[in-house]
């Protein structure tokens, strides 16, 4: 009787503590905005003329690292297809032999109470192999 006792204490402090380390895991990745359909996106007509803009681009890094640049970013129907770089390397969506991975790029709009466009961003996640990975917030 004793055994089934100290087993139950053990059982319900074991219970007790699980919740509180899962909640205090952090995921080793991170949120980028899917490409959508014109007929999905939070609008329901392209909004920039395709092209290659002038943009401000907040990096971070698995390494911790952060910082902000004024790129050259190329948009096609509202997402973000390309980020080239000053000193002459780009990131692009597709197949690459860089052996890195492109996830997200379309542009979420933010439009105020009368319907108009206000700005937009777009979050792409470069992940390349052995788990690295950087974040690129495009500021429309």
């Amino acid at each position: 009787m004793k055994k089934i006792i100290s087993l139950l204490g053990v059982i319900v402090l074991y219970l007790n503590i699980m919740p509180s380390i899962a909640q205090s895991f952090t995921p080793p990745f991170v949120s980028y905005t899917p490409v959508f359909d014109v007929t999905n996106r939070n609008l329901r007509q392209i909004i920039l003329d395709d092209g290659v803009y002038e943009l401000a681009v907040e990096c971070s890094s698995s390494s911790g690292s952060n910082a902000r640049y004024i790129l050259d970013v190329r948009i096609q129907n509202d997402e973000v297809t390309h980020i080239y770089f000053d000193n002459g390397g780009s990131l692009h969506r597709g197949w690459n032999n860089s052996e890195y991975t492109w996830r997200g790029g379309g542009i979420r709009w933010s439009i105020d109470y009368n319907g108009n466009v206000t700005g937009g961003i777009a979050v792409i996640q470069v992940t390349y192999q052995g788990g690295r990975w950087q974040l690129f917030e495009v500021i429309i």
